[in-house]
Order: structure tokens, then sequence, then C-alpha cells
């Protein structure tokens, strides 16, 4: 598995670090509306939803830096709670082709209060629905947990709806 990331972050990192320079987006700030649904593989297995807003800043049409707020009903150990996880996020998108679509790559990392932080990698698949909106499916999204002390993995499902100002 190590190897397949360090593969991948090989492949990446000389195209976004070396690219020619391009334009800087029409519209460079983006705001998005996600939902999460979060199943655990390790340990208890559990089920935690994620719902919440992302702001982004976009350098380019491929690159973009967000942050965001999501609300989180979490499998706590006397049935649910609610926490907020507050979140950093990194974004480049690879386009297929000419067409719409494209594959938006994302490392978020983030902390839940009373908890611990949260490390999160997206692999999906977007469509620009036009020039400022965009529809994206994460279909498998790993996701860590550290829950007191305890590390924690799940995969993730989650859909996001992208608008650009």
């Amino acid at each position: 598995m190590k190897r397949m990331l360090f593969g991948l972050a090989f492949l990446l990192v000389p195209r976004v670090a070396f690219a020619q320079s391009e334009p800087p987006p029409k519209h460079p700030f983006r705001v998005a509306a996600e939902s999460t649904s979060a199943f655990g593989v390790t340990g208890a297995r559990f089920f935690n939803q994620l719902a919440g807003a992302r702001a982004d800043y976009r350098f380019s049409e491929r690159f973009a830096f967000g942050a965001g707020l999501f609300y989180t009903n979490l499998k706590g150990k006397d049935g649910r709670v609610s926490n907020a996880l507050p979140e950093l996020s990194l974004e480049y998108r690879l386009p297929l082709g000419s067409g719409p679509f494209g594959i938006p790559w994302r490392f978020a990392g983030g902390a839940l209060p009373k908890n611990g932080p949260t490390l999160r990698w997206t692999v999906g698949l977007d469509a620009n629905l036009s020039e400022t909106v965009a529809l994206e499916l994460d279909p498998i999204v790993p996701m860590f947990w550290v829950t007191r002390d305890r590390p924690e993995v799940s995969l993730d499902v989650g859909a996001l709806l992208k608008i650009a100002f």
C-alpha cells in the first residue's frame, strides 16, 4: 500500500510542481456543500455521517486550497454523539481530456474536539455542469481518525456540489 501511495505521489508531484504556469481561473473562489458517509473498517466497526461546507481559493483551474467545517454524527460509547470537524485541504484536479470531467485529488486534515486528529485522502470524479457549477462523487475515501489515542480507519463515500464565483 505504501509503495502504491508513493508511486502515485511520484507521478503527480512533478506534474504539479513543474507544470507550465496556467492563467488564473475566471472564478477563483469556490464554495462546496458536502455530505460523507464513513464506514469503519477497523476496531469497533462504526458508521459516522459528515455534512458541511468548504470554501476554496483556486490558484488555477487545477490547484486549490480550502478550509471547511463539518457537522459530524459519530458513534459514541453510549450512543450517537455530535461534534464539529474543522479541516484544511489541498486539491489538485486532473482533467480527463478537454471535456467537463476530471479527477480531483484532495488531502484534508482536521481535528475533532475532545477526540483527536483526522486525515482523509479523496480521489473522485467530477463534472463541470457549467462554468461555475460542478458536481463531484467520491466513491472510496480512506479516512484516518484518532479517538482516545487509538487510530481508526474508515472507507467513506461522499458527494459535493461546488459553486465558483
